[in-house]
């Protein structure tokens, strides 16, 4: 186990592109943009006031306040909301925040599996892996630790800045009123919770999706030009098959649910107080099998693979 430390500060440093610097680039991005915008809110200077009916109270924004700043309404917004409304208005607006990194992060994991044993048969780097004393199955055990849980750890950090930078230019646009930004924001934020659902996302999908990033690791160890096709064309036959010989979408319900869970990935909360039944279930079970069998595979092809 010695080895695998070294194996992974290799697969940083040969990727870190896009395991570092795509994701820095990202989080710089969005943090200027959320700071121009609040810098434009600041100086665009509106005279209306906008009501908002919260029971049987109406509140005003004062002159102070400009009609066009996008902060300044959601904080009124929040004020006249019940506490358990805030939870629930902030929870989606931290989990938008982290939208476009989760996003860039699937296709980071897909293609970095998918590239990741194809690439040394290409660049004949295999032959000098081969010639250390380090094993086939460590080799990819690196890879899938690499690209299953640590890469999303740094994308999940500059996902906790980016929603850390908002509650504090809420913060900001709250100055020189008299909204409470404890009571109001800072308070009802489920921050920690946050963070802590996608720590939990992120182990869940990893065993959830093991079928698939299996069959990621598996063709990049097989394919001997192309391996984008073989990841699709092969399953695509399949499901034709399938349909010919069934006329039931099987194989192919159960590969696409296990490929973008699209129902837990929506994180809401009735749907992450079903993970430990998730985890327990004879789909968690199938999947696992699924995805160690074509690890094994993988792991037995890297032994006999040699240069493309």
């Amino acid at each position: 186990m010695n080895q695998l430390p070294v194996l992974i500060r290799r697969e940083f440093w040969e990727n870190r592109t896009t395991f570092v610097v795509l994701p820095a680039i990202t989080t710089g991005f969005l943090l200027l943009m959320m700071l121009l915008t609040l810098l434009v809110s600041a100086t665009n200077v509106v005279d209306m006031e906008v009501e908002i009916q919260s029971g049987q109270d109406t509140k005003f924004l004062n002159d102070s306040m400009r009609a066009d700043n996008i902060y300044a309404f959601a904080l009124y917004q929040l004020e006249g909301r019940s506490t358990e409304e805030r939870v629930q208005y902030i929870n989606a607006g931290l989990q938008a925040l982290g939208g476009p990194l989760i996003g860039i992060l699937w296709f980071v994991m897909v293609f970095y599996l998918l590239d990741s044993l194809y690439r040394d048969r290409r660049d004949r780097s295999i032959f000098f892996w081969k010639s250390m004393p380090v094993s086939d199955a460590m080799t990819v055990i690196s890879k899938l630790v690499t690209g299953l849980w640590l890469v999303p750890l740094v994308y999940l950090l500059g996902v906790a800045l980016l929603q850390l930078a908002a509650m504090v230019m809420l913060s900001i646009a709250a100055l020189g009123t008299e909204i409470s930004m404890v009571e109001t924001v800072w308070g009802p934020a489920p921050l920690l919770s946050n963070w802590i659902q996608y720590l939990g996302a992120l182990l869940f999908y990893s065993l959830w999706a093991l079928p698939f990033f299996g069959w990621l690791i598996a063709v990049s160890a097989y394919a001997k030009s192309v391996p984008l096709v073989w990841v699709i064309g092969v399953p695509l036959a399949m499901t034709i098959v399938e349909r010919i010989v069934v006329d039931q979408p099987l194989f192919a319900s159960w590969m696409w649910d296990h490929m973008i869970p699209l129902s837990f990935l929506n994180m809401e909360q009735s749907v992450a107080d079903n993970i430990v039944n998730l985890l327990l279930s004879l789909q968690m079970l199938s999947a696992v099998v699924v995805g160690g069998v074509l690890i094994v595979i993988a792991i037995w092809l890297r032994g006999k693979a040699d240069e493309i």
